[in-house]
C-alpha cells in the first residue's frame, strides 16, 4: 500500500467513523459532544504541540512550531485530509489546553502516567527515549547514590520530576523550571548540579553548546511518549491508534525520528 492510498483509506475511515458519531450523538444517554463530528465540521484540526524540548518541539527562526512532534502532528492532518492548526504549548500547559478545548488532542511528546490518566486518555506511544542525568564538566553522575546532596533540575510537571521524588534519594534538591530548555540553562549557567533531560534533547544540548563541557550520564528510565485526548473520545482515540499503527508499519515514524534525532524508533516500543 503506498503512503497516498493509505491517507486515503484513512481519510475515508475517518469520514466513516463521523457518521457514526453522529448518529451516536443522537441517541439518548449518549456523549454530548464527540470530537471527531466537531473537527470535521470546523474544517480544520487543532492539535496541540510541545515546545521548549528541542527536538521533539521548539519555535523555529520564523517563530513557527518545529520539531519531531510537528511533523508527525502534520502527518496525522494529511490523514484526515484536514488543514492543521498548530498550538505551541509549554509542558505545563498541555493537558489544561486539552481540557478546556483550545485543542483537539495533543502530540506533545507526552508520557503517559497513572496521575495524568486521570485526566485524559491516552494512545499508544509513538515516540520514546532514554531521560538521562546531564552534569556539567567537573563531575559525571553515573548513578543515583551519586546525586546525594546534589541539586538536580528539571521541568515542571515532567516524568522526570515525578521519577526523581520516587527515589527519594538522600539530600538531593530538586530544582523546577518550566521547561526543558530552561533546566538546561540553568546546568550551563552553573545554577544545578545537573539536569533530567531527555536523551534526545540532552545530545542536542551538547552538540549546541560544546563549549560548555557538558556530560551525559546514567539513563534512569525509558520514556515512550502518547497522544492524548479527552476522557470518553473513543472514536479519536481508535483512530489515532490506527493512524500510530500505520505510521509505524509505512516506516513514516522512522523518517521523522532519523530527520530529528540521527536515529530510528526503538526496536520494540513501551506498550499498554
Amino acid at each position: 500500500m503506498t503512503n497516498t492510498t493509505r491517507r486515503a483509506v484513512m481519510k475515508a475511515a475517518f469520514l466513516g467513523s463521523l457518521t457514526v458519531a453522529t448518529v451516536m450523538a443522537a441517541m439518548p444517554g449518549s456523549a454530548e459532544a464527540v470530537t471527531l463530528a466537531d473537527i470535521q465540521g470546523r474544517g480544520t484540526v487543532k492539535i496541540g504541540v510541545l515546545t521548549g524540548a528541542p527536538p521533539m518541539g521548539m519555535i523555529d527562526e520564523r517563530g513557527n512550531p518545529s520539531g519531531y512532534d510537528v511533523d508527525v502532528a502534520n502527518q496525522i492532518g494529511q490523514y484526515m485530509g484536514l488543514p492543521v492548526e498548530l498550538v505551541p504549548l509549554t509542558p505545563p500547559a498541555r493537558i489544561p489546553a486539552l481540557q478546556t478545548g483550545q485543542v483537539d488532542f495533543l502530540v506533545a511528546t507526552l508520557a503517559p502516567t497513572g496521575e495524568r490518566a486521570k485526566s485524559v486518555m491516552f494512545t499508544s506511544p509513538y515516540s520514546a527515549f532514554n531521560m538521562v542525568i546531564v552534569s556539567g564538566p567537573n563531575a559525571k553522575f553515573e548513578n543515583l547514590d551519586q546525586l546525594k546532596g546534589k541539586r538536580v533540575a528539571v521541568n515542571r510537571g515532567s516524568s522526570q520530576e515525578t521519577a526523581l521524588r520516587r527515589a527519594n534519594v538522600e539530600g538531593l534538591e530538586i530544582v523546577v523550571f518550566e521547561d526543558d530548555s530552561t533546566s538546561a540553562q540553568a546546568l550551563v549557567a552553573g545554577q544545578v548540579d545537573a539536569t533530567a533531560l531527555p536523551s534526545t534533547v540532552a545530545q542536542g544540548l551538547l552538540r549546541q553548546a560544546p563549549q560548555a563541557g557538558l556530560q551525559i550520564g546514567f539513563t534512569f528510565f525509558r520514556q515512550g511518549n502518547s497522544m492524548a485526548v479527552q476522557p470518553g473520545d473513543f472514536e479519536l482515540l481508535q483512530y489515532l491508534n490506527t493512524s500510530i499503527y500505520l505510521m509505524k508499519v509505512s516506516g513514516e515514524l522512522d523518517k521523522i525520528a532519523v530527520k530529528w534525532t540521527g536515529d530510528p524508533l526503538p526496536p520494540t516500543l513501551p506498550a499498554f
